[in-house]
């Protein structure tokens, strides 16, 4: 639900191009225009691949906690234990989704740049 062109008005646009050209007009659009805007609209889809993450943990613990309401009734100890394993494992799971989350962000916005290298 991430729209791609919020916060880009045609004048951010056509601010980008203007400063590309410089003060003689271009006949073809350059691309290091698109590619500034383009950096700055990936940059936005951090929080919401964070928050996704999360929610997809959440969802996890919540079906784990389902799984085990029914079949470990009769074995709290086994119960609380499992809760805790399974809870550690999946708080295990989320930091290194979110630092690559973090990384896959990073290396998106920067292709752009060193596909010119």
């Amino acid at each position: 639900e991430v729209d791609p062109c919020e916060d880009l008005t045609d004048d951010d646009i056509r601010t980008a191009i203007q400063n590309a050209t410089g003060p003689k007009a271009a006949l073809f659009v350059p691309d290091v225009p698109f590619e500034v805007l383009v950096r700055r609209q990936i940059s936005r889809l951090l929080d919401p691949s964070l928050q996704c993450a999360r929610f997809i943990y959440d969802e996890l613990m919540k079906i784990s906690h389902r799984c085990m309401v029914n079949d470990l009734q009769r074995f709290p100890f086994l119960r609380k234990r499992m809760d805790e394993v399974i809870g550690n494992f999946l708080r295990e799971g989320l930091e290194p989704s979110e630092i690559m989350i973090h990384h896959i962000i990073e290396m998106e916005s920067r292709c752009f740049f060193s596909a010119d290298v």
